[in-house]
């Protein structure tokens, strides 16, 4: 996590009803980002899959400042919270892959991912995780969204602090040539 959130002029416009990415698959890129290293990610991959864009917003926005942000994302966290998100959410039966970005708070994924991911059945969906992190891998979060989405086929994450493996993960999934 940086030391403050990117203001909201970092943010990217949701793309919607382009879902069929450029392998045909029909793909939603999904993340939320806090201080802006994910939306950055996000659009990297977006730009290189196609399909739709979406970001994960709280109702509630967390604060600008880093350290009231961890109180509060510890907090929820501790109290396995469920945040409420912001405007409609994308209907997730539409689409064959999502890829699902986020940074990693306290070694898993952060809570409005999971208010995203059981927002709607997922049953058979492939679910592409992907990650930034100031200093903790990935490995926690997906197990974490493995026992969340039981139904779903969870692959392996990327650690997505450096772009340079992005091109070979998506290759290896499917999602680009």
């Amino acid at each position: 996590m940086s030391r403050s959130a990117s203001d909201n002029g970092g943010s990217l416009p949701n793309v919607t009803g382009k879902a069929t990415g450029v392998t045909g698959k029909k793909v939603l890129v999904a993340y939320f980002s806090w201080g802006g290293n994910t939306r950055e990610v996000a659009k990297l991959i977006h730009s290189k899959t196609g399909g739709d864009l979406f970001e994960i917003k709280k109702e509630t926005p967390y604060p600008k400042e880093y350290k009231p942000t961890t109180d509060v994302g510890k907090q929820e966290v501790e109290q396995d919270a469920r945040p409420k998100l912001a405007g409609p959410l994308p209907d997730l039966k539409q689409y064959d892959v999502i890829v699902l970005g986020y940074p990693i708070w306290w070694y898993i994924e952060p809570m409005p991912v999971k208010t995203f991911v059981e927002a709607q059945d997922l049953s058979g969906k492939t679910i592409l995780p992907f990650a930034t992190s100031g200093g903790s891998g990935i490995e926690g979060s997906v197990a974490d969204l493995r026992k969340t989405l039981p139904k779903s086929q969870v692959k392996d994450g990327l650690l997505a602090n450096m772009t340079g493996g992005i091109d070979r993960w998506l290759k290896e999934n499917g999602l680009v040539k």
